[in-house]
């Protein structure tokens, strides 16, 4: 855990206290900024971060040790009594506190403290605020996280272009399986010693209206004329943060098809557009703006009642999709700013159940005067 980083975003964002919050592992924010990961959780912990003087740690006294990389005055209890007592001392002189919560749930990927807790604590007379905005400044990159990112992007395309290649190398008289082509995109990955949560998406034909189908061992489909090939990619060096492209292909597709792809990247590139002119206006667009944006596009070419994902996710470090600002105003209305330091992804998707789906997916990271695309943006459907 880095101390100084941590009451940099308290500063950032104008709180005086940070309270982590967790029932054994209950809150991943919480175990992961305060580098808790692996350390056998069982029971409640809370963890006082001030923007000056010492933190507070209370915690059960069969688990302190989890504890002992964590700066601070140490608060034991065991009986639950000892816990109320605990909190009190806790939060002894604090007005308002910063936790990991979200008024109405309206961003479900902050909404990790129960209402219980919340309770407790405005019960202290303690008023309770979300704590996404330090957490935003949080999820910012360095330099060498931006580093990492495109090295990993750089395999990403690397293993496309190798499954591209293995298609046409098997078209017209020997069409692969997905989980062959899958292979071929996982081998290139371990080549280069990249990390991942998940394997690679491949889907052909109507697998890929389905946004997060994953190939199966005898049930993976055979590619066939007319269908789509979406190649769904992410990955990270060891340590590093994710890169994460959407590539679309197809074998003698119909019009609608192309048409659809159009209507996907025109979404996509509008997107980018509109967060570049907001940063050229001096401002930081929020999430729900990109998003909307995108999903205009695709509405005014009658593809509304086939959208169903937001448009893009926070890059993040232990997984593709991070605790960042996210483009979206159709899962939830994320109000957060787009700020310089973060990394998302544009992918905007229209899926026709039990045809075809269209998906296209760069990576933006935002310097402070504007977005730089850290991917390559694919112009025109892969024919195959």
């Amino acid at each position: 855990m880095d101390l100084a980083a941590l009451q940099n975003a308290l500063l950032r964002s104008k709180f005086d206290h940070w309270l982590f919050y967790s029932f054994a592992e209950s809150n991943p924010l919480a175990v992961e900024v305060l580098g808790l990961g692996g350390r056998h959780l069982t029971r409640r912990f809370a963890y006082l971060m001030p923007l000056a003087g010492e933190p507070r740690l209370l915690a059960h006294r069969l688990e302190l040790e989890r504890f002992d990389h964590l700066p601070g005055e140490r608060i034991p209890y065991a009986r639950w009594q000892e816990f109320d007592r605990g909190l009190e001392r806790l939060l002894e002189g604090v007005a308002r506190v910063a936790l990991d919560y979200q008024p109405g749930a309206r961003i479900p990927y902050l909404s990790w403290v129960d209402a219980g807790f919340v309770e407790r604590v405005r019960a202290l007379g303690v008023e309770v605020v979300s704590a996404a905005l330090p957490m935003l400044h949080l999820q910012t990159w360095s330099a060498d996280d931006l580093a990492t990112h495109r090295r990993a992007a750089t395999v990403l395309h690397e293993a496309k272009n190798a499954a591209l290649a293995f298609l046409r190398a098997r078209l017209p008289d020997d069409p692969p399986r997905e989980l062959e082509v899958q292979r071929v995109m996982l081998d290139a990955f371990a080549k280069h010693g990249l990390e991942y949560d998940h394997p690679p998406i491949v889907a052909f034909g109507a697998g890929a209206a389905r946004p997060h189908y994953a190939p199966q061992a005898g049930s993976d489909d055979t590619l066939q004329p007319g269908d789509v090939v979406l190649l769904d990619l992410w990955a990270r060096e060891p340590g590093g943060v994710y890169a994460d492209i959407t590539w679309m292909a197809g074998w003698r597709v119909s019009p609608k098809v192309l048409q659809a792809w159009e209507a996907v990247a025109a979404a996509r590139d509008r997107a980018v557009t509109l967060v570049r002119e907001a940063y050229a206006a001096g401002r930081h667009p929020a999430g729900w703006e990109a998003d909307r944006a995108a999903r205009e596009v695709l509405e005014a070419r009658g593809y509304g009642a086939h959208v169903l994902h937001r448009t893009g996710h926070h890059l993040g470090r232990t997984g593709p999709h991070g605790s960042g600002t996210h483009l979206d105003d159709f899962e939830s209305h994320d109000t957060r700013p787009l700020i310089p330091g973060l990394a998302f992804t544009v992918e905007p998707g229209v899926y026709l159940e039990g045809r075809f789906g269209i998906r296209s997916e760069i990576d933006v990271f935002l310097h402070e005067d504007g977005p730089e695309v850290t991917t390559e943006v694919q112009r025109e459907l892969e024919a195959l």
